[in-house]
């Protein structure tokens, strides 16, 4: 099965057009700020459409037909880092922990913006900035965004807009992607798949909740196997010591297979589709045969605040097992004790 490509590759947007325009319109008019703030939920288009705004900017007006022709030698540039008028800032690159950029790589990259542009225009495309940038980062590039040199944008992309500083914000002009409507994350997959079996899809879009990136993620794991055993285990066993028992059991199969983003994975959507239940909107489409029945089974045992709680918590455990390299496996039994018990939160540690 091909893989679908990535961000800086990608001539496919969906959904996005109105911030494309508005972005583009702009820059016709001789009007387009220095930076630009691309925010909204992981996986929606942030970072295909700022390579987009990218290549557009690189190639110049005029030169529309280049700007998303896969064989047009700008595209080929951006898309493999190589374009000279082009800085890249992302988590794969970066050399500290977690893909944060050091200072001094931030800095080093930043001075190379000062450099005599081939074009008269130069591109800083700064991806997950939340996530790369620490504070001294921040700051860093905080002075080149006061004085830029002429010619250039930035183009930051993230998805936790509220971890930048707020000087960074007002410095940027924002473009806020909404998650996709349904349709449009299953025309974006069929596209992005094309070997992949059309009667699956629109459980894939069912999946990704608004995001092609997250379908396209649950497309990579076992997610039908993975996410029913869980949740079966979760909503089959009628006593606290037997949910745990077969929850341990079935997390440290899922595991097995893949890795702590596996079952976090799965949890994550088991209680995004728990709180819609709670709330009273029964999934339109189940993921697997009885999906539904079980959700409601389990969803009763806690008012809607647990379920939200348990959610958010999950995300913060995320974080901390790659910040502080806690046990994986621990951290999700946490979340796991929390929706077996309804006594969880009086549970020492758990809090």
């Amino acid at each position: 099965m091909s893989e679908p490509p990535a961000p800086s590759a990608n001539p496919h947007l969906f959904g996005h057009a109105a911030a494309e325009r508005a972005w583009l319109t702009a820059w016709r008019a001789g009007r387009l700020p220095h930076a630009w703030l691309l925010a909204g939920p992981r996986g929606v288009g942030k970072a295909t459409l700022a390579y987009r705004l990218a290549r557009a900017y690189l190639a110049g007006l005029g030169k529309e037909p280049a700007w998303n022709d896969p064989a047009a030698p700008v595209f080929r540039m951006v898309a493999s880092r190589g374009h000279p008028d082009l800085v890249v800032l992302e988590p794969a690159t970066g050399k500290g922990k977690g893909g944060l950029w050091k200072v001094g790589e931030v800095r080093g990259a930043l001075e190379g913006l000062y450099r005599t542009s081939t074009t008269g225009r130069r591109i800083c495309l700064i991806d997950e900035a939340d996530a790369v940038l620490n504070d001294e980062g921040e700051n860093a590039l905080l002075k080149v965004l006061e004085e830029p040199p002429r010619g250039l944008v930035f183009l930051l992309v993230a998805q936790r807009r509220g971890r930048l500083l707020r000087t960074i914000h007002s410095r940027c002009a924002a473009l806020h992607l909404a998650p996709l409507p349904e349709p449009l994350v299953e025309e974006g997959l069929r596209r992005l798949l094309p070997d992949r079996d059309p009667a699956g899809l629109p459980r894939l879009a069912e999946l990704g909740e608004g995001s092609i990136g997250r379908a396209l993620e649950m497309e990579a794991l076992d997610w039908a196997g993975g996410y029913a055993a869980l949740l079966d285990a979760f909503a089959a066993a009628r006593d606290e010591a037997g949910r745990l028992r077969a929850v341990t059991t079935a997390m440290r199969q899922a595991e097995g297979a893949g890795s702590f983003r596996t079952v976090s994975t799965f949890l994550a959507v088991m209680l995004r589709r728990l709180v819609r239940v709670r709330l009273g909107r029964r999934p339109a489409l189940e993921l697997y045969p009885g999906e539904a029945e079980r959700l409601e089974r389990l969803a009763g045992t806690g008012d809607l605040d647990r379920w939200l709680a348990l959610w958010e918590k999950l995300a913060a455990l995320a974080e901390r097992v790659e910040a502080i390299n806690l046990d994986p496996l621990q951290a999700v039994l946490q979340i796991a004790h929390g929706i077996c018990s309804p006594e969880a939160e009086r549970v020492p540690g758990f809090a």
